[in-house]
Formats: structure tokens, sequence, C-alpha cells
């Protein structure tokens, strides 16, 4: 196994950090490692994205991977059967030979999906790529798509991957994985994700006023058989590159599902516009759909803000506690109200989607004037106390080498008001994950996020 680090640190009221000794409050405290060293992927690439699932005391986290002698598997795991107090790095899951699981010649970024549907059966979505293979996208001899593995024994051993979503590689290219269990019927699986289709045919057919263009959709598939077998995708939202139709001229990114606890699925994404000739610079938008019915019909894409950063990478969570405001949907994204400054924004909806609050700022972890907030995660734990990370720079115009802190903030009193705590100095941007425990018997939180030791990029986790 190559060395790797991954750090954990979980809201366990114990004072000190691995990273940061003497800086951790009472809220995020002991930082424990994961794992050694993310190594770079195909190609000289580090594949982005690190996800996180808890169930009871069992902690499955997902993150890119490179293991000698296993090139063609670049989704690398760790686990921990004791509350995140420790991690065991056990290298990356297994896939038929030939098959590229995690990377693939096009793919920069994995971005792994971690769910659990009780402490033993735990799932792990990633991209999935597959060469001379006819019988699986007829006439092409690269196959791309997303595939479910799973494990029956809190993630010590894993299944061999099942592709639920599949295309020719050749005009196809998937994004944002999100794969959720629903509360009411762990056997049944949601998984979200952006599909980028390149044909014209597929252009014309489908959607006539994109013109041959290329289209980048929101899209769903679900399981009733705990990932066995997997239905056809429904289409929620699409964008193409230069469409006449304002509303589906741009560029759909930053893809988020969560799933309620009577079975209500939740989206949220941005949409970029791009520049009409002769038109004023049109905003992002903030954009949310939801399924009542178990993913059968969703509703219209519906606009949450139009201030947001141009990498606003939304983050989405639900209340599924018995508390007060059981039920509340919270929303987190990038965004601007003055131009001075970048903030991690929250707005809530207590309707069930139907409309959502004016964003306001979640309390800035640093005391500078200017500053730039971005790759929020966003999770509520069993008594409905709610949780957001993110990272801080202080230049809001950042640049390749500016320097980000990694800061968590904490509201007991529904997202009104927040306290903030930074849990590391220097943090590699857009790798971190959040979760809280699925199975509402842990109070608290659970981080994961990457550093560099000594020259070697660590994954670190905290929980509280």
């Amino acid at each position: 196994m190559n060395i790797k680090l991954v750090v954990a640190s979980a809201v366990v009221f114990v004072g000190g950090s691995l990273l940061l000794a003497n800086d951790a409050s009472a809220q995020f405290g002991r930082q424990v490692k994961v794992s050694d060293a993310v190594e770079p992927g195909f190609g000289g690439f580090h594949e982005p994205g690190i996800s996180a699932a808890r169930c009871g005391n069992n902690v499955v986290v997902g993150f890119g991977d490179t293991e000698s002698g296993k090139a063609n598997s670049g989704a690398g795991y760790a686990i921990s059967s004791d509350g995140a107090r420790s991690f065991r790095d056990l290298g990356v899951l297994p896939v038929p030979t030939n098959d590229n699981f995690g990377f693939g010649p096009d793919a920069v970024g994995a971005n792994p999906s971690v769910a659990c549907a009780n402490s033993k059966v735990f799932y792990y979505a990633a991209l999935y790529f597959r060469s001379n293979a006819p019988e699986l996208c007829i006439g092409f001899p690269l196959c791309a798509g997303i595939s479910v593995s799973t494990s029956k024994d809190s993630g010590r051993v894993w299944g061999l991957p099942i592709i639920a979503i599949r295309a020719s590689e050749d005009s196809h290219t998937f994004d944002s994985p999100s794969v959720a269990v629903d509360p009411t019927n762990t056997q049944r699986l949601y998984m979200a994700y952006l599909e980028t289709n390149s044909s014209p045919i597929d252009s014309d057919f489908f959607f006539p006023n994109c013109d041959q263009l290329t289209i980048t959709e929101v899209r769903v598939v679900s399981s009733s058989d705990g990932g066995t077998t997997w239905t056809l995708p429904r289409i929620v939202d699409h964008s193409c590159d230069g469409s006449t139709n304002q509303e589906e001229s741009g560029m759909l990114s930053g893809l988020k599902m969560a799933v309620a606890a009577d079975g209500k699925m939740y989206l949220s994404y941005e949409f970029r516009p791009f520049l009409q000739f002769g038109s004023p610079v049109p905003p992002n938008e903030i954009r949310f759909a939801r399924s009542l019915d178990q993913g059968t019909t969703f509703s219209a894409p519906m606009v949450v803000s139009t201030v947001a950063d141009d990498s606003a990478l939304p983050a989405l969570a639900v209340d599924r506690t018995k508390s007060a405001l059981a039920g509340t949907i919270y929303l987190t994204w990038s965004g601007s109200f003055t131009g001075t400054s970048t903030d991690v924004l929250v707005s809530e909806s207590l309707d069930q989607g139907s409309s959502f609050t004016f964003p306001r700022q979640i309390e800035p972890a640093g005391t500078a004037s200017t500053h730039f907030q971005t790759s929020s995660a966003l999770a509520v734990d069993n008594d409905g106390q709610v949780a957001a990370c993110f990272y801080e720079t202080p230049d809001n115009q950042p640049t390749n080498s500016s320097v980000y802190s990694y800061n968590c903030a904490t509201s007991f009193n529904f997202a009104a008001t927040w306290t903030a705590q930074r849990l590391a100095n220097s943090a590699i941007v857009n790798f971190d994950t959040l979760t809280s425990d699925f199975l509402l018997g842990n109070d608290g939180f659970f981080t994961a996020f990457e550093v560099s030791a000594n020259g070697t990029r660590v994954v670190g986790n905290s929980s509280n």
C-alpha cells in the first residue's frame, strides 16, 4: 500500500488537535489519522472529492487514491468501527481486470459518494470506465458510467462494482455522482448525477432548442433492491452551451442530493448562464428541484438565489429528526452581497422546498475585512443541530498560490446564529465532506478534509 494520510477529527469535546495543536475549540476537537497520503491519480491528476458515511459507530471515508499493483482502481477507502476514534486504511476497492474504477482517460475527478443503510451495509458510488466492452456500449470501444459497490460488513470487504448508468465515452461524460439511501426503505437507493452529452443526434431529438449543441443534464436513477438493478434515468433539468433560450444557455455544476425522513428527495445545483450577445451579464443561479414520490416525478427547477459565485458549490441537508423543525431543508453555497468578500451563504425551507428564506452569511471564521469562502459541506445531526464546513482565504480574488484555512461552524438554533471554529490553518481546497449518524443514534458531526504534511497530501477528518 502506498503511504497515505487521512486525518479524522470527531466532535467529541476533546481539546487539542493533531493538525492544529493549540487552536481547536471544544466543539471540533480530537483529530485522528484516517490515511497517510492520497497519491496522484492516472496521468498525474489528483482525484478531487472526499465522501463519508456514518451508521452507528461505523464510518467509511472514500477518497481518490492509487495503490501499487492496482492501477485500474482509484477508489480509496478507510474505515472506523469505534465512532471515528481510529481508522484503518484498506486500500482501494476491487474492480475487474482491464476496467478503470474512479479514473478515466478524460476524467480529472471521480468525486466519490458514500452512503450507508445500517451499521453493516455501505455503498460507494464512483465514475467507471471500461474498455473493449461493445456489449455495454454498442458500437463503441470505451464505455463510461457510474458504478456502485456494496459492502455488507461495515466496509471491510466490497463486492465488484455494479454499473448503474453507462454511455459511450466518446460523446458522454459523467460528474458529481451523489448516492443516498431512503430512510423509509433502506433497500431503495437514489443516485443523482450530471451527464454531459455532445451527440448532435441526441440534441436534436430530446432538446430541439439546443440545436446540436453540447448538453448537460441533471439525471436521477434509483434502485429498489439495494443497488443490484437500477431504473432508467429521469431528466430533472438541462443546459446547453449556446441556446437562444436564456434559461438553458449555460452550464450546470455542483449537484447535491438529500433525502428526508419521509423519503422525499431534494436536489440542488448551480446554473451558470452564458453571456448573450448584446445583453447584460446574467447572474448565476442556485437551483432546487424535488421529488415527492420516490423519484417518479420531479418539480420544475426553482431558482433559490441569484447571489452565487462562479463556483458556488452548493451543499444540501435535511432535518430527519422529530424536533420542532423536523423536515427543514438547509442549503449553503458561496456568494457575495458586496463584491468585497465572498461568503458561505445559508438559506432554509420550512415547507418541503416550496420556498426558501432570503440567504444570509454564516459567521466568518476570521476577522479580516475581505475573505473568500468556498466548498461548503453541510449536515444535520440527531437533535437538529446544523454544521457547515468550508475553506477560507483572506483575498477575495484568490490565486493558485492562495492558502486556505479549513473551518467549521455549528448552529444550535436551526441556522439562526453560528459559532465558527478553525480546524486547520492550511488545507487543500475542495477536498472535504461532512456527515452525521444516518441512524440518528449519535450526536454530532464528522468532517474529512485534506492537508499537506511534510510535502505529502493528507486527508483528515473531524467530528463532534
